[in-house]
């Protein structure tokens, strides 16, 4: 377990969603490829860990987005979380593993305005 905050935040994002997208996007079944398909067209091209047993994902994003983030639904991990991170060689299920690369730095972490379009591209096809 890594402590949030000081390397790095997490957002949050239920599988469901996720998934969800993926499906519309690809318009096929959901798979591993259709999920990255939908992570790269929001922008998002790595630092995205898959824990599948919980049913989440965890975009890596910059220290400090917690305390701006206000977006109701999906859980920015700040300061005083631990997220399981994998090991950098786990690209693959069973268990928690890196669905996208893991970041070598900060420059790798997640942007948080694709991480934004990410979410608002599900939550319109919800509405719609």
């Amino acid at each position: 377990m890594i402590r949030t905050g000081i390397h790095f935040e997490a957002v949050r994002l239920p599988a469901d969603l996720v998934h969800g997208l993926a499906a519309t996007v690809a318009d096929e079944a959901v798979s591993r490829q259709s999920v990255e398909r939908a992570f790269h067209g929001a922008g998002i091209h790595g630092a995205v860990i898959a824990d599948p047993a919980r049913r989440w994902y965890y975009a890596l994003v910059p220290p400090g987005t917690a305390e701006a983030w206000a977006d109701p639904g999906f859980e920015c991990l700040g300061r005083d979380h631990y997220l399981g991170v994998p090991a950098a060689h786990r690209a693959e299920p069973p268990g928690t593993h890196w669905l996208l690369s893991p970041p070598e730095g900060e420059d790798d972490l997640c942007d948080v305005d694709a991480v934004r379009r990410l979410m608002d591209a599900r939550c319109e096809g919800r509405r719609g």
